[in-house]
């Protein structure tokens, strides 16, 4: 019972100090972010953070485990939809672009380097990872039964590919938004709607 209580607490700081520091980093990006400034804000000595932390680094790590474990859940949430395949496919497209307005920095540092073995936070985000590309495939299977996917994609190949290709679209389409109004004509909404109407068409019988 102890050591659960003990656990317990630990949790909470950790919680807690992980809390100040997504916020810092939403408001001011994680290079502008100090340690002093998220002790401050957790109400901690900077002493007491590096007992739950061993550095800005490891709490960025967990934050975008965080990130993962959040998108993870919005994109198992569409797979247990009962919707069609097409359906599925621009709801997941629009929860990234909703995600990537709402979440940038973390939608950025997402799409970033997983260093497996640096640390177990970066395993587990992987590992995270890897169950959104299991949601996505079953998509993808369930286009294939439904007869609206060609049924000769290569697993997992065409996971890795659909969400890869989902994710650069929204990160250039947000990086360009200007350009796409003054050159190409129209929104970014619907530069979107072509991109992934486009992409889903590569796959599609």
């Amino acid at each position: 019972m102890k050591q659960e209580k003990k656990e317990a607490l630990a949790a909470f700081h950790r919680r807690t100090i992980q809390d100040a520091a997504e916020k810092l980093f939403l408001e001011k990006g994680v290079d502008a972010t100090s340690i002093e400034e998220i002790a401050k804000d957790a109400g901690y000595s900077k002493a007491t953070i590096y007992v739950y932390f061993k550095s800005k680094a490891d709490i960025w790590d967990n934050t975008l485990l965080s990130a993962m474990k959040m998108l993870k859940e919005k994109v198992w949430g569409i797979l247990d939809l009962e919707l069609s395949t097409t359906e599925k496919y621009f709801a997941l497209c629009q929860m990234n672009v909703e995600f990537s307005e709402e979440y940038p920095l973390f939608f950025e540092g997402l799409l970033g380097t997983v260093a497996l073995e640096k640390s177990e936070t970066n395993h587990q985000t992987y590992l995270v990872g890897e169950e959104i590309l299991d949601a996505i495939g079953q998509i993808i299977s369930q286009g294939i039964e439904e007869g609206i996917v060609r049924s000769n994609v290569q697993f997992p190949h065409i996971t890795f590919y659909l969400w890869s290709c989902i994710g650069g679209i929204i990160r250039m389409t947000n990086n360009k938004e200007a350009y796409f109004s003054d050159s190409v004509g129209g929104s970014k909404r619907t530069f979107l709607q072509y991109a992934f109407a486009t992409l889903l068409r590569s796959i599609s019988v």
